[in-house]
């Protein structure tokens, strides 16, 4: 919540993609205490959420060259640069597309796209 006040300020909402763990009484609970507005989203569309293509950039990134690590600070080490060291321009291009990936997956009566 810190990092999405300090972006967005006051004028943000909450995505999740209807995951289980997203979902329990106890998220629901904890969001509404904060009063944080949850967007509405159809479950298991990962293609419209971009964070999951963030989530493959970073992988790319981090594995790049065949990495391999042998502690789990190093793989920490290696995650933490790569979030830090995303483009903004990947970002926005992300952000930017998703009102044609929500067009796009509206004509493809909800079914799986291939971003």
């Amino acid at each position: 919540m810190p990092f999405a006040e300090n972006i967005g300020g006051g004028n943000w909402e909450y995505q999740h993609d209807n995951a289980p763990i997203h979902t329990s009484n106890a998220k629901k609970n904890y969001l509404n205490s904060k009063n944080v507005t949850v967007l509405e989203w159809p479950p298991m569309s990962p293609e419209l959420n971009p964070i999951e293509n963030v989530w493959c950039i970073m992988s790319r990134k981090v594995y790049e060259n065949g990495g391999q690590f042998y502690s789990v600070n190093a793989l920490k080490a290696a995650i933490e640069s790569a979030w830090y060291n995303l483009e903004p321009e990947i970002l926005q291009t992300l952000i930017m597309s998703l009102e044609k990936r929500v067009y796009d997956f509206i004509l493809n009566n909800g079914k799986t796209l291939n971003y």
